[in-house]
């Protein structure tokens, strides 16, 4: 078997190279922000249908990070009793609960959580008695829906 190499053969193919490299460096971003997006919002749905006595703050956003990252952000007072559940009669269960330190009787300053009792809510927090609420889990639940699509999304822009 012969092959012939020349200087404008070597030349093509690094340019046929360099160019395929961006392509790729630019969907492979795509396909991040896009995963991000998609996130965000079902997030933001799973805050909104959330089980949960009081005013609810949730505010979702999507931050780069760099052309092939992306974060996802849920801020309010509101966020960790959501995804992690509070009180002892509904706050157990979530699966990531003791790995992040959360779950009843991890509030700084909690007195109620664990007695069994609810506990009366300022007015100033939608007011009520509460017995606490289950982990709504919307970002744990988004993370496991992501991870099941990853391979479709993909599929979808890095075949466009």
């Amino acid at each position: 078997m012969n092959l012939t190499v020349n200087i404008r053969g070597v030349d093509d193919l690094i340019n046929q190279l360099n160019s395929y490299s961006n392509s790729l460096q630019r969907r492979t971003g795509e396909l991040c922000r896009k995963l991000a997006e998609m996130g965000a919002v079902n997030i933001s749905l799973g805050f909104s249908r959330a089980i949960y006595t009081g005013q609810m703050d949730a505010n979702v956003t999507v931050e780069e990070v760099s052309p092939t990252e992306y974060k996802i952000v849920a801020e309010g007072q509101t966020v960790l009793f959501v995804e992690f559940g509070a009180g002892v009669t509904y706050g157990g269960g979530h699966p990531q609960a003791a790995e992040f330190g959360f779950g009843p009787g991890t509030y700084p300053g909690q007195t109620h959580a664990m007695t069994g009792n609810g506990w009366y809510l300022p007015k100033d927090k939608g007011g009520g008695h509460t017995y606490g609420n289950p982990p709504n889990m919307p970002m744990y639940n988004t993370a496991q829906d992501l991870k099941r699509e990853i391979e479709r999304v993909a599929r979808e822009v890095l075949s466009a």
